[in-house]
């Protein structure tokens, strides 16, 4: 590992996207009405007018965690029992997307008790997994640079829960009846996106020699 540097950031990225999905995002005066990434992954089927957001969105950031975790330890990790105790700790954040119980019971079939349809989001979940533990076996055999390309790019895909909540904050703010903030979640996802765009612009035509 000759760049420590290049090695460390997608570790702190990758922790702060995780940090910052359970960090607010709908910021309220009162504390119970405030919302963090997870909660409005849920609150979202719940809030009239919201549903032009997908609430699967929400776990986006849960979901590229993860697979850049599983990524970077492919490239970074040599020995097999560090190799695994990553992929566990990844397959444990991915498994967060998985709707709650008793719903998940029966989300690969049908809408839940309460009347809302999770097989989308059952199944992503369950794509994501799989996804990890086929990089954990196959991904040292895959291309270096696609995956070097891979974790750096993963981070990205967490502007689209930002967007979304733009979109759906007036609903929520209408049915407090009161304004809804911009939490630290927020800004420190908004932060995780902002550094993944550097390292991709300082690194662009050049990514087996930025990451090794």
């Amino acid at each position: 590992m000759k760049n420590n540097t290049a090695s460390v950031w997608p570790v702190c990225t990758a922790l702060l996207l995780l940090l910052s999905h359970f960090l607010p995002w709908a910021q309220h005066k009162t504390a119970a009405l405030t919302l963090h990434g997870h909660d409005l992954a849920t609150f979202t089927n719940f809030t009239p007018g919201a549903g032009v957001f997908l609430n699967e969105w929400f776990y986006l950031p849960l979901w590229a965690t993860a697979l850049m975790l599983a990524l970077w330890a492919t490239i970074h990790v040599a020995a097999w029992v560090w190799r695994g105790a990553i992929g566990l700790l990844a397959l444990g954040i991915a498994s967060l997307g998985l709707p709650t119980y008793p719903e998940v019971l029966s989300a690969y079939r049908a809408a839940g008790v309460d009347g809302v349809d999770y097989r989308l989001q059952f199944y992503v979940t369950l794509l994501t997994m799989a996804l990890i533990v086929g990089l954990l076996l196959r991904g040292p055999r895959l291309s270096l640079r696609g995956r070097q390309f891979g974790v750096a790019a993963l981070p990205l895909v967490a502007a689209v829960p930002l967007v979304g909540y733009l979109v759906i904050r007036p609903f929520i703010a209408a049915l407090y009846n009161d304004q809804i903030g911009i939490g630290a979640g927020w800004w420190g996802t908004l932060l995780a996106v902002l550094l993944a765009g550097w390292q991709l612009w300082r690194w662009r035509g050049g990514f087996g020699r930025s990451f090794n």
